[in-house]
């Protein structure tokens, strides 16, 4: 049960991404300055997760990454509770370094004093301790969790921290409930979700950011175990911030999951888990609830990540005919075998014949009907 509950959370919150560090001086900040005409044109990159390529992901040309999906030492750790899966720490950054997207990764805590029939040793670990390799430490609400412990892991360097409002997600909860049912034999996890907008300065910049963290709490059944889940932000400068939302919603609607990688992670879970190997037929059934679960969570936590300003529509992939998300805030729409697109106002800009792009073979991607 541990092992699937943390496969299904962890799996369906890869809601992101990696790319490599080049920089193509025709493109800073996503816009091409040698594209014809007066408007612009904005090249993405599809891009593998560097360190396992657990996953693809559409990322502006220039765009850097740090991190990706690591994997925690029980022997370095002192003990097993947080070395079971794969965790996703990564961070995407502007060209400027003044506007990115990161995630944190999933952290099992124990709080050794809420179940106390449960763990008379709770004396001998107080706040702060390790327990099998997890910190002991009391539950937390999300918002709570993002002021004491996230921004301070994320951004030390933030100062004057003020949270400006907290939305609570009672239908993302409820989804992350419904999972944790199907994906554990039936026993159900409480969640509480949580988007919490916030300002702070960092370097001297006054930054504006938005980060949304579940809490999962294993009840009674886990004795004062508890994780947060899906914990990720998107920021940038304060006065730019809704600039940047139509590439934080494309990179958002863009990851593809690698289903190898999934299958290759939940059977890693299970032996770690010393849970017997599942059949393909349940690998199978696990990646479409997965699928089902993120298309849900993704339109539900977007809607508010992205102050509903960008608009949405699905288009065509002119090679494979599959239907695909995207930003409605460019004209016209272009796409290679590769992946990449290329979103520009310009009614006769062919990409094919930009001299400053070095890949080609892009063809129009029209809106679905």
């Amino acid at each position: 049960m541990n092992s699937m509950t943390a496969t299904s959370v962890f799996l369906s919150s890869l809601t992101l991404f990696a790319c490599n560090t080049d920089i193509n001086p025709d493109f800073r900040e996503g816009k091409s300055s040698a594209a014809e005409g007066s408007g612009t044109s904005v090249l993405y990159r599809r891009r593998s997760e560097p360190n396992e390529r657990a996953f693809t992901f559409l990322l502006p040309e220039g765009w850097r990454i740090s991190g990706g999906i690591t994997r925690v030492d029980p022997e370095a750790s002192g003990g097993s509770g947080n070395a079971i899966e794969a965790k996703l720490y990564m961070k995407l950054t502007s060209p400027d370094n003044k506007a990115g997207i990161g995630w944190l990764p999933d952290t099992r805590f124990f709080d050794m004093r809420r179940f106390p029939n449960q763990n008379p040793a709770a004396p001998l670990f107080p706040d702060g301790s390790n327990y099998n390799g997890m910190l002991v430490m009391r539950l937390m609400p999300p918002d709570e969790f993002v002021r004491e412990i996230a921004v301070p892991f994320a951004h030390p360097h933030a100062q004057n921290l003020r949270i400006t409002g907290v939305r609570h997600l009672p239908e993302i909860s409820d989804e992350y409930r419904r999972m944790s049912g199907l994906l554990s034999g039936g026993y159900y996890f409480e969640y509480q979700t949580a988007i919490a907008t916030m300002e702070y300065v960092e370097n001297g910049i006054q930054y504006l950011e938005k980060m949304v963290c579940s809490i999962e709490d294993w009840g009674q059944l886990g004795g004062g175990l508890w994780s947060n889940k899906e914990t990720w932000y998107v920021r940038a400068e304060k006065p730019f911030f809704e600039s940047f939302a139509p590439v934080f919603a494309t990179i958002g609607h863009s990851v593809k999951l690698n289903p190898g990688w999934i299958s290759r992670e939940i059977r890693s879970q299970q032996v770690n888990s010393n849970i017997a190997l599942q059949t393909q037929r349940d690998i199978a059934r696990i990646d479409r609830e997965i699928t089902e679960h993120r298309a849900f969570t993704n339109s539900a936590i977007n809607n508010d990540m992205y102050l509903t300003l960008t608009g949405q529509e699905d288009y065509i992939n002119p090679f494979t005919g599959e239907t695909e998300r995207g930003t409605n805030e460019w004209n016209y729409r272009w796409e290679n075998e590769q992946g990449d697109v290329i979103y520009t106002d310009i009614s006769n800009y062919n990409p094919n014949e930009d001299e400053n792009i070095a890949v080609k073979g892009f063809k129009r991607s029209e809106v679905k009907k």
